[in-house]
């Protein structure tokens, strides 16, 4: 189960299967240590241990929970206390980082009413992973940007409520949100990339609203304005397809012959799961006895 999980640092240490919930798996970090937020020094005194239930990307049909231990370490060195950072999860968040990113990333081709009853969350919750992901996203200029992709995505569909996308054609990765569709934000916030980034765009790619058209032509002069919507879901597809496979070939390692089957049967469906619905987690209370891997 851990291979199959692809989360660096960490060990599955047991499962439970939650009817009309899903999956939990228990996880245990690999490490002892961690760094000192303060001073910089490691540490492997804990605190205090802090468990907690979180979101991550659903397994086949079923939609899939990590059990954890968030721990509060104490820093030998300093004395100071702090919880420990994990690369995985957000800061002050119940999902993973790429359970944010794949809500964004549907939200694209859809909006955010319709995406948050699909995957069981709220609204709220959804506009705190755009709001969040757009703070990571301006602290980072990208790197070897040739093909910006410029979309939208509707906060309320019908309602021109929209926060401007911004992203690599070339990878498919999301490189900047701008929480307002006018030509002043988004203007703003492409100048902070700066002229070293804006120069070497070859391609922008838009629909056909004005403001993008002035905004490319003001700040990117050099580039090509392609006219047709860049296919964002088709990187989506792909990067899927990927990650399908890499999950089909560490099945075919697991020797026990049932425990293969169901996984593979879940590898069959798990593209489309992406786009149904996904259990809360009010019946994690209901949680039975774990089952050992």
């Amino acid at each position: 189960m851990t291979e199959l999980l692809h989360l660096e640092g960490v060990v599955v240490t047991n499962y439970q299967i939650i009817t009309d919930i899903g999956i939990v798996l228990h996880l245990e970090n690999m490490s002892r240590e961690s760094q000192c937020i303060h001073c910089g020094s490691k540490t492997e005194k804990v605190h205090q241990n802090n468990e907690l239930t979180i979101r991550d990307l659903p397994f086949g049909e079923q939609a899939l929970y990590l059990r954890i231990n968030r721990r509060q370490m104490r820093c030998e060195k300093c004395g100071k206390k702090f919880t420990e950072e994990l690369n995985y999860l957000p800061k002050k968040r119940t999902y993973t980082d790429r359970f944010r990113k794949k809500i964004v990333a549907e939200v694209l081709n859809s909006d955010l009413k319709n995406t948050a009853e699909r995957n069981g969350v709220s609204e709220r919750e959804i506009e705190t992973m755009l709001k969040d992901l757009g703070e990571d996203l301006i602290t980072a200029k990208p790197q070897g940007l040739k093909k910006l992709g410029i979309d939208e995505i509707a906060m309320i569909k019908g309602k021109g409520n929209y926060y401007a996308v911004l992203v690599n054609i070339d990878t498919g990765k999301i490189v900047g949100l701008v929480e307002k569709r006018t030509e002043e934000a988004l203007t703003e916030y492409l100048k902070q990339w700066g002229e070293e980034v804006l120069s070497q765009i070859e391609e922008v790619s838009i629909d056909l609203w004005i403001g993008y058209k002035n905004v490319a032509e003001k700040l990117m002069p050099q580039a090509q304005i392609v006219g047709d919507r860049f296919p964002v879901m088709k990187q989506v597809n792909n990067e899927l397809d990927e990650a399908r496979k890499e999950v089909k070939r560490e099945a075919a390692k697991i020797k026990n012959k049932k425990n293969k089957e169901n996984i593979l049967a879940g590898i069959a469906k798990s593209k489309y799961a992406l786009l149904k619905n996904e259990g809360d987690l009010m019946g994690l209370k209901q949680i039975s006895s774990p089952n050992k891997t």
